[in-house]
């Protein structure tokens, strides 16, 4: 009978695929084991679990669905109403349905390409498409994401606490112009931030996705309780005139392209068939739940903020809003309590996007197997420390940072790389149709001619001190 080895190799040219040196040399390995019990033909993602490459254990598509949609309203859900200040409401709303229909067509197509290769990595799956260069873009794209979350919720966090806190030292502090904001990212990231993304393990973890629950359920009933209490503006803009900012806000919330693929692997489903089934259904209510939140919490937040004579804009972070006739989110009980969850949301957010920074920046330097030394990991976590705290103090406005997020990382990211790479393997197993294809080609085109147009405008806005 045929080898597994043999097999193996016979199979991946089949599909023409390269797998990397380190994955060739442990193929090798794995014949010649005792692991290798059966003369059957071990599956590709049966060698993947001896690798640790992909988690074991399976979920269902429920817990799928709940986790993935609070991880994706979580992200960028504080400056949605931000992005509805720079769209007006009526050009808001279907701009968001669209880029929430393309990023929810575009994880298909990622989810199908995984599945066509059997391989359930992006970074890998870009190197087999595109060599090492697909890999490092791949992995530079998803660092400046995880990096501009990492310093929107050291933002959120300093700008929450100073609300909730509202003493009489801080309002001196203020008068006195001594930096408070600046003084509150440095002592969290030191009390805080910096030992849990130094030492934390993910199962510290694990609770963050009811947390951030809570918080998004709190941040809703907030904005309506102030929008029932307020009175009413002469007028709500219809159409804004940085339609491209918000353009790249809304990308930065829904794009979560760089997190799905784990979740594919571990869905249920015997068959490629079921498993494909059930990834579409999490995918479908992921985006359509998280439509809804962002416009109830974006519409009832643009509503509250919303200045008929433009001298004040809406903040990048709703619950730092203001108005000396109506006063502060902050002054309200409930107003506190949802700056309190979202405080404890950012400082549980920043160690996972910390880890997957890490994580991604080890595998560039060692290759997909190697791990760096106790000292150089520590060197490495402590530079992406650095790195966010920083741009956190200088920047004053989470609000542009995600809109160049959205424009630079998550466009790439959720849209040019998961077109690209459907378009690369459109002919691996079942091919796709020519009209599937003219779509691809279609959106691929009009996400990069969006992406130059949003990096132009929105360069400029980025709001320095």
């Amino acid at each position: 009978m045929q080898s597994v080895k043999a097999k193996t190799v016979s199979k991946s040219s089949n599909l023409q695929l390269k797998t990397s040196r380190e994955f060739r040399h442990l193929l090798a390995d794995w014949s010649d084991s005792d692991d290798l019990t059966s003369d059957e033909e071990m599956s590709l993602e049966e060698r993947m679990h001896l690798t640790g490459r992909v988690p074991q254990e399976t979920t269902t598509v429920s817990k799928a669905y709940f986790n993935l949609t609070v991880c994706v309203i979580a992200s960028a859900l504080l400056s949605i109403p931000y992005s509805f200040d720079k769209t007006g409401w009526l050009a808001g709303v279907p701009l968001l349905a669209g880029v929430g229909f393309c990023v929810d067509y575009t994880l298909l197509c990622l989810g199908e390409t995984c599945m066509k290769l059997e391989v359930y990595d992006y970074q890998e799956i870009c190197e087999i498409s595109f060599g090492k260069l697909g890999r490092y873009v791949q992995a530079l794209i998803q660092l400046a994401l995880s990096l501009s979350l990492m310093i929107s919720y050291q933002m959120i966090s300093a700008e929450n606490l100073m609300g909730i806190l509202k003493a009489d030292w801080v309002k001196h502090a203020l008068d006195s112009n001594i930096p408070v904001k600046t003084v509150l990212i440095l002592l969290l990231t030191i009390i805080i931030i910096l030992p849990v993304s130094s030492f934390a393990t993910l199962k510290m973890l694990g609770n963050s996705s009811m947390i951030s629950l809570v918080s998004i359920v709190i941040l809703s009933l907030s904005l309506l309780y102030f929008d029932l209490n307020r009175d009413p503006p002469n007028t709500i803009e219809k159409f804004g005139g940085e339609v491209f900012t918000g353009l790249g806000v809304f990308a930065t919330g829904f794009v979560c392209h760089q997190i799905i693929t784990p979740t594919l692997f571990s869905l249920p489903g015997d068959t490629t068939v079921t498993k494909k089934k059930n990834y579409n259904k999490v995918i479908h209510l992921t985006m359509c739940t998280s439509f809804l939140f962002f416009v109830l919490v974006g519409l009832s937040g643009y509503y509250l903020c919303h200045d008929p004579d433009g001298i004040k804009s809406c903040p990048g972070n709703i619950l730092a809003w203001s108005d000396p006739a109506i006063g502060a989110i902050s002054e309200n009980f409930i107003g506190k309590v949802a700056m309190g969850m979202f405080l404890i949301t950012a400082l549980v957010a920043y160690p996972l996007e910390h880890f997957s920074c890490h994580n991604t920046l080890s595998r560039m330097l060692y290759g997909e197997w190697g791990q760096p030394s106790t000292v150089f990991s520590l060197v490495i976590k402590l530079s992406l420390v650095i790195c966010t705290t920083l741009p956190a103090i200088y920047l004053d406005n989470i609000g542009p940072l995600l809109a160049w997020a959205g424009n630079l990382a998550a466009f790439p990211l959720g849209f040019l790389l998961p077109l690209s790479l459907s378009l690369k393997h459109r002919n691996v197993g079942t091919p796709i149709s020519l009209f599937q294809t003219i779509v691809r080609w279609t959106l691929l085109i009009l996400a990069a001619i969006l992406m130059l147009l949003q990096t132009f405008q929105n360069i400029s806005t980025l709001d320095w001190k």
